[in-house]
């Protein structure tokens, strides 16, 4: 972990108080460590095993549809699954479901960003189940759906 924290030092992302988050993943993968950069306001991750994922810049954080669910800094490989993170704004992240299997999302950093809360949850998607995922979320206190499009290198199957 000292490593990755040089690392973000030296590229100008050192995490704003010196604090990182470990975010897990069902699939075993990680830890990964999320932050914000001090400096730019940039939300960052990196794991010993992907030491320079990157960082998403806080201009394109805030130009997220919100309210609204996407993907964050691609996926990971890991025992047959992709661990993958996902960027919720301005709601709340229940489940994800594709062909009937849900899949949980667990809940691993919040910073508000552009005036909006922006919550980075993991999931580990079975490398065949790639398409457009139904995500159950809670927005403004009240269940609603939206959708987000997990595919890594696979075409998709319908969800």
């Amino acid at each position: 972990m000292r490593q990755i924290q040089q690392l973000a030092e030296e590229n100008g992302n050192a995490p704003a108080g010196g604090e990182f988050t470990v975010a897990k993943y069902d699939s075993g993968y990680g830890p990964e460590l999320i932050w914000q950069a001090e400096k730019t306001g940039a939300i960052c991750s990196a794991s010993p095993k992907v030491i320079s994922r990157g960082c998403d810049p806080s201009a394109d954080i805030a130009a997220r549809r919100n309210p609204g669910v996407g993907t964050f800094l691609g996926g990971s490989l890991h025992n047959g699954q992709w661990s993958v993170m996902l960027m919720a704004s301005g709601e709340t992240i229940n489940q994800i479901s594709c062909q009937g299997r849900n899949i949980p999302a667990r809940k691993s950093y919040s910073v508000d960003v552009g005036g909006v809360l922006r919550t980075v949850y993991t999931v580990s998607i079975p490398r065949d189940l790639q398409g457009e995922y139904r995500v159950a979320v809670q927005r403004d206190g009240a269940p609603a759906e939206d959708r987000v499009a997990l595919i890594v290198d696979r075409d998709p199957v319908e969800c």
